[in-house]
This record gives structure tokens, C-alpha cells and sequence, in this order.
């Protein structure tokens, strides 16, 4: 009986036989991976938003605007109700003829000292009111006024007489009457009756500095407007 005598592998065999390990254990790596990964939690991934999900700006910053510094009160308190724009024909320092007058018929020539406020278009009471604290010097009937009142004060530091023509001599406070500002004093006459003494009805408000008492409504020369104050010109 012989014995099989052992053939050593040829080089060719040991070449195959590597080939052959080695595409083995990449199998076995590969298999393990796909088991590991399938056995792991995988992390949660949240979609994301739509582009279509509206998104709320944070609101600009607002503008500030300045407080404006509050302005003084005005030294004196008007002397009738819409003074101002009422002030539609005679102006201070206008002179006055019966021929050029924007008032017709005209009585009177002359620098006029003060200003008339127009009221022909009201039927109702009109109040003249005193323009600061002051006190009544004056009050009663004058030709070419009807009924009058004359009142001192101080304004901006200084005496000065004010003159209201053309009121109702019953409706007047009296003399020596201490007054406050904004306090009714008188008022307005009817027109073409003795309150007015003839005339149209409106107030003549002029303004004389000192204390010397003066009843004219005009002056015969520029000059003599001297010491009268166009009211327009005062701290209402």
C-alpha cells in the first residue's frame, strides 16, 4: 500500500487562496455595517419651514418728536370777541376826510387814534371785557361815542389809559370800579341810537400812555398822535 505524498500548494494557489480571504472578510464588514447602522437610533430631523411661512418684522424704531416749549400766556386778554379780524375800516393813524372815509356818511376829519372793531352784522349782545387788572376812571355819555369807558392800566410795567366808545352807558361798570383781566366792563350800543350817539355799531378802542385823560378820537396832526398806541401793536 503507498502512502499519498503530500503536494506543496503552488504559488498560483496561495494567490487565489488571499483573493479569496479577503473578498471574504470585506463581506463580513460590509454585512456588519448595514446590522450596526440599522441597529442605532437615527436623530430626529425636523423639515424645515416652508419659504411660504410669512415672518413678522420687528417693528422700526419710532421717530421721537420734540416737544415744543410750552409759550408764555399772552399779557393781555383781548377787549371783544374777534378783535383782531374784525379791524376792517379805520386803522390807527388812518386820516379820515367825509370825502375819502370808508364810512358813509362821515362826521369827523382827522388822525384817527385808535382802531375800530366792526360789528354792523350782530344783533345780539356784544360784551367789551378789561384787558388786565386796572381800575375805572371814566364812565359815561360823550358826544361823538355814546357811551364811554376809560380804564387804567399797567401794561408791560407803564400807565396807560384805554378808551372803549360807542357802548351802552347802562351796561358800564362803575368809577373806581377795580377790574381783573378778562372781566366784562360794558357793552356795545345799538347801532344808529343815542347808546352809539348816531353811529355805526362798533367799538372804538384806542390807547393813550400816561395817565392824563384825552376823549378825542382824532387829532388834526400827525404829530399829535404822539403818546397814542396802535393797539395792534400790544400783547394780545
Amino acid at each position: 500500500m503507498h502512502k499519498r505524498r503530500w503536494k506543496r500548494p503552488s504559488q498560483k494557489a496561495y494567490i487565489v487562496g488571499g483573493i479569496i480571504l479577503v473578498l471574504g472578510m470585506a463581506g463580513l464588514g460590509t454585512a456588519y455595517a448595514f446590522v450596526h447602522k440599522s441597529s442605532t437610533p437615527q436623530p430626529t430631523i425636523q423639515p424645515s419651514r416652508s419659504s411660504s411661512t410669512s415672518v413678522t418684522p420687528a417693528p422700526a424704531p419710532t421717530a421721537t418728536t420734540p416737544t415744543p416749549a410750552p409759550q408764555p400766556a399772552p399779557e393781555l386778554a383781548e377787549p371783544i370777541a374777534q378783535f383782531k379780524a374784525r379791524i376792517t375800516k379805520k386803522m390807527f393813524g388812518t386820516y379820515v376826510t367825509p370825502q375819502n372815509s370808508p364810512v358813509q356818511p362821515e362826521r369827523f376829519q382827522g388822525y384817527h387814534n385808535g382802531v375800530d372793531v366792526e360789528y354792523g352784522d350782530v344783533t345780539g349782545d356784544v360784551p367789551v371785557y378789561a384787558i388786565t387788572a386796572g381800575t375805572v376812571t371814566y364812565a359815561n355819555w360823550v358826544s361823538g361815542y355814546g357811551g364811554v369807558i376809560v380804564v387804567r392800566y399797567q401794561i408791560s410795567g407803564a400807565p396807560h389809559l384805554v378808551l372803549y366808545g360807542h357802548l351802552n352807558v347802562a351796561s358800564l361798570a362803575a368809577v373806581g370800579a377795580q377790574v381783573t383781566r378778562g372781566q366784562q366792563i360794558g357793552k356795545l350800543g345799538v347801532a344808529y341810537s343815542h347808546e352809539t350817539d348816531g353811529e355805526r355799531r362798533h367799538l372804538h378802542f384806542a390807547v393813550l400812555a400816561g395817565t392824563t385823560l384825552d376823549l378825542r378820537g382824532y387829532v388834526q396832526a400827525k404829530s399829535q398822535l404822539s403818546g397814542w398806541i396802535d393797539p395792534l401793536t400790544l400783547p394780545f
